[in-house]
């Protein structure tokens, strides 16, 4: 599997929620041009004084990438341009900045407006690079032109972001009573992006209600085991839980994590009998960026111009209901701004599918199944989920809007019901969603 070096922001960094500014304990030089022995002239991060795990863990990643930084600036042939080594150098050393603050103040986010300015200065000032990248030398972004300046820098935030994350799931446990099958593929070619796995409660005999699960990562990182202690908690509530992975950008670009989903929903409607599922009732979870797929491909499900559109045919499978937890719905504004590149290409305002992206713009293209929606305060996609709840409600579309106010302790942040299911927070959250799937069940025989 190729290494997914991108991502949509700190999506995990940010998942406890506030903002602290913080001194920067280290005394650090800038992203800098050096000569090694060879006299081989290299782009690498400075040198750092009083260093703690933070900056050790920072400087390992920033230098990593420090070589491929160097051939990319080469090849394009603007290592003497002088403004624009200097520009790359102020935007990596701001970068080193923001991370060092986030990691120091334990990922808590209270200005989130602060946050996502600087952000967005960041990350438009390398998308800036990359354009004059592309324009001098195209090739270099890649065959699927998304492969530049925007790719190293998130490619440092999301391995830091991924290590943390790791830790988070390596510290749980699942549910007790539930059995977990791995790594069934919905599609036969060997790759990991295509398997499932599927939960439920142990010595199960008959069939249960379904819910398939869509893990978030901004499209671009993360898999099936992210969520595998949530799954459990639902398994365990009397549920047939099916976890699916799908193909991450940049390797891909969207929309193949559409066409992914809808042939999981396929093969889940021709073999879902073999594993416990009962196929009248069945619902579909996504937090994150999974919210996003798990409210737009039962959309595509029932909507022939979006299936004519990304060139694939209705899986089969009636959806009776939606639980979508701190849902990236906006992907062109927002954090999604200045990396939208990374989905779609550089050239992405000319994709085929760049119209068709935002809730307002395809809702009335098909049918979406009644939404359970949960946001929270400190949420940093907090504003999506608000923008959808009111788009679902000019449109007269059915679901329930849960917004979170401030907690105390882990909770009212990102993702907080998946990522903590043990939570009073969550616990509620995952209780409300149940019932509601339950009374949003169709009678319809699918047989």
């Amino acid at each position: 599997m190729a290494k997914r070096v991108i991502s949509i922001l700190l999506l995990l960094a940010f998942t406890a929620g506030i903002w602290h500014h913080v001194d920067v304990s280290a005394k650090r030089t800038d992203f800098a041009i050096k000569v090694n022995s060879e006299e081989q002239t290299e782009i690498a991060y400075g040198e750092y004084e009083n260093k703690d795990e933070y900056d050790r863990r920072l400087e390992a990643e920033f230098n990593s990438k420090s070589s491929g930084l160097t051939e990319l600036v080469s090849e394009a042939g603007l290592l003497e341009d002088s403004e624009f080594v200097n520009s790359a150098k102020q935007l990596f050393t701001e970068l080193y900045s923001f991370l060092k603050d986030i990691m120091v103040s334990g990922g808590e986010v209270t200005d989130i407006d602060s946050a996502k300015s600087e952000f967005l200065k960041i990350f438009n000032g390398l998308f800036a690079l990359d354009t004059k990248l592309y324009e001098m030398k195209p090739e270099l972004m890649g065959e699927l032109t998304n492969k530049g300046f925007v790719t190293f820098a998130i490619s440092i935030v999301w391995d830091i972001v991924t290590y943390y994350d790791n830790n988070r799931v390596n510290s749980q446990q699942m549910a007790e009573g539930v059995t977990r099958l791995e790594d069934i593929p919905y599609i036969d070619d060997g790759t990991n992006e295509h398997m499932l796995d599927i939960f439920y409660p142990e010595n199960t005999a008959e069939p249960l209600p379904v819910i398939i699960d869509i893990h978030g990562g901004g499209l671009m990182m993360g898999d099936k085991d992210s969520n595998r202690v949530y799954c459990s908690v639902l398994a365990s509530k009397g549920y047939t839980v099916i976890s699916l992975n799908y193909q991450l950008c940049p390797d891909v670009l969207y929309p193949t994590q559409v066409r992914d989903i809808m042939q999981a929903f396929r093969w889940i409607n021709n073999n879902g009998a073999n594993y416990n599922c009962d196929l009248s009732r069945v619902y579909v979870t996504g937090d994150s960026a999974g919210g996003n797929l798990a409210y737009y491909v039962p959309l595509v499900n029932t909507s022939e111009k979006l299936c004519e559109l990304y060139e694939v045919e209705p899986s089969g499978l009636q959806i009776d209901a939606l639980g979508l937890v701190s849902g990236m719905y906006d992907m062109k504004n927002g954090f999604n701004g200045p990396i939208i590149s990374c989905f779609f290409g550089f050239d992405y305002k000319n994709s085929p599918y760049y119209d068709y992206l935002q809730p307002e713009e395809v809702l009335d293209l098909g049918e979406l199944p009644p939404a359970y929606i949960v946001t929270c305060a400190r949420d940093f996609l907090h504003a999506s989920g608000v923008s959808f709840d009111e788009i679902l409600t000019e449109k007269g579309i059915e679901h329930q809007f849960r917004d979170w106010g401030m907690s105390i302790n882990r909770s009212s942040g990102h993702i907080t019901s998946v990522a903590y299911p043990d939570l009073d927070e969550s616990k509620q959250t995952i209780d409300e969603m149940l019932k509601f799937f339950e009374e949003h069940t169709k009678t319809t025989d699918v047989n």
